[in-house]
């Protein structure tokens, strides 16, 4: 994060001091000081903005007696409904982020399937009738498979 954060900085950074103390022109097509210095700001802002969602991420489940629901906002905002009928077969698992998914967040890979995690290393995998996988994250592994027990085994 400080990385991404100072290569957006330290170069418009040297671009105000190369042109306000140098008195220098800065690049090949120098752009005006307070054009620089408006841009360099906006640009550490959104950078700033993009972090600060990332960081306030949240997933959310959410286990009824008729379905597994979802969500990780910014990124999925509404509610993902997975019904009952479209789970064959599920697992409480221990997971390795990076080698399996290439860290956390929302992930995608063809041998694994698709990850919702935020933090640590045990996940809710659900294998759909359709082939395809889901590896939901958890902190709370004893009520998630308490709910996912009573979720199968309920009346369909």
């Amino acid at each position: 994060m400080v990385a991404t954060l100072l290569s957006v900085l330290v170069p418009f950074s040297i671009g105000i001091y190369s042109q306000v103390v140098l008195n220098k022109p800065f690049g090949d097509h120098p752009m005006s000081t307070p054009g620089l210095s408006v841009t360099g700001i906006a640009s550490v802002v959104m950078v700033g903005f993009i972090f600060l969602k990332i960081f306030t991420s949240s997933l959310k489940t959410k286990i009824t007696e008729e379905a597994l629901f979802v969500a990780y906002p910014p990124f999925i905002r509404k509610w993902k409904k997975i019904s009952r009928e479209e789970i064959e077969r599920y697992e409480i698992r221990t997971f390795r982020a990076r080698r399996e998914y290439g860290g956390h967040g929302l992930k995608r890979r063809r041998k694994y399937g698709t990850s919702y995690t935020v933090s640590g290393d045990t996940g809710l995998q659900l294998y759909f009738k359709n082939g395809k996988k889901l590896l939901i994250g958890t902190q709370k592994k004893q009520a998630l498979e308490y709910a996912m027990r009573k979720l199968m085994e309920g009346e369909e």
